[in-house]
């Protein structure tokens, strides 16, 4: 078999921002990048990306939804114990922008697979990770493009949950494991590891820590202590895609690149202010490495 080439986007709210600016540029560098990628994977904001770009949306386009939409996305309607901090009117109008309402997985020309937690699965009784994807065969195959997003976008306490799921950042936020698994798996993706190029983009290294003494924290403080903002739920969001990274790389070795900015503040995944720095922090970025890396591996 030939070279399988796979684009992982990983999920953080409006710091989809930067992912979508990087991608623009790589695709300024080395046109028809796009072309040569047969999956795409995306965890929520990076879902909306990714089947933004199976659909032929271009990675300009999606930078200025951001752009355009962020701040109605993320316009605040409450903030309490009883309800989510948003509703997802904000949301589904901006992706209906994009995705026509109709539009279903196995109308899209690319291979996606989309992470989301399913909070109660009718199969086996128990909540569970569910993986949307339109594989042959695939049970999920006629699902909407407008509900696969909003399900994997459904951040808990920011969002309600969407048809019983929610973020797919809550098992992966960094998709490029699970994109690994199902390009090998012996009736969907079909391939052998050794064929597999992966290029996972991040959306920036948020320099988020806890300082304060952690030894005594029960629920509250777990919950509710800054900074950060929900700091469990930032680390289940935002912590765990570093393990991801580390597995992939292990499994494909230089066939691996990550491109995952360093950011010079903290930037929670609604700050949709931080949309512009975003922007300028995703032209900035030194794109050498992985330009070489593409010529090397991707495009030998």
């Amino acid at each position: 078999m030939g070279k399988y080439r796979i684009l992982a986007l990983d999920g953080g709210g409006i710091r989809g921002a930067l992912t979508a600016v990087l991608l623009t540029r790589l695709q300024e560098e080395i046109p028809g990048l796009l072309d040569g990628v047969e999956l795409l994977a995306g965890t929520s904001t990076g879902a909306i990306i990714a089947l933004g770009l199976a659909y032929g949306v271009s990675p300009s386009a999606l930078k200025d939804l951001y752009l355009e939409e962020g701040k109605r996305i993320f316009a605040p309607k409450h903030w309490g114990l009883c309800r989510p901090k948003y509703d997802a009117e904000g949301l589904h109008k901006a992706l209906e922008r994009v995705f026509p309402q109709d539009l279903s997985l196995q109308d899209l020309r690319v291979r996606v697979l989309v992470p989301a937690f399913s909070l109660n699965d009718v199969r086996t009784g128990t909540w569970r990770p569910a993986f949307f994807h339109n594989f042959p065969g695939s049970s999920t195959r006629q699902e909407k493009v407008l509900d696969v997003a909003l399900a994997s976008s459904a951040a808990p306490v920011y969002f309600p949950s969407h048809q019983g799921y929610i973020d797919g950042g809550v098992v992966a936020g960094n998709p490029s494991t699970a994109a690994i698994a199902e390009a090998i798996h012996e009736e969907r993706g079909r391939q052998q590891l050794k064929d597999l190029c992966l290029l996972s983009l991040g959306t920036g290294v948020n320099p988020e820590k806890i300082v304060a003494d952690t030894s005594r924290w029960g629920l509250l403080a777990w919950m509710f202590h800054r900074p950060p903002v929900l700091p469990l739920l930032e680390i289940l969001l935002n912590g765990v895609g570093e393990v991801d990274d580390y597995m992939s790389a292990q499994l494909l070795k230089e066939r691996y690149f990550r491109l995952n900015p360093r950011l010079s503040e903290p930037v929670a995944l609604d700050d949709a202010g931080k949309i512009p720095g975003l922007i300028k922090r995703g032209r900035t970025e030194n794109l050498g490495p992985v330009l070489n890396w593409l010529e090397d591996v991707w495009l030998d």
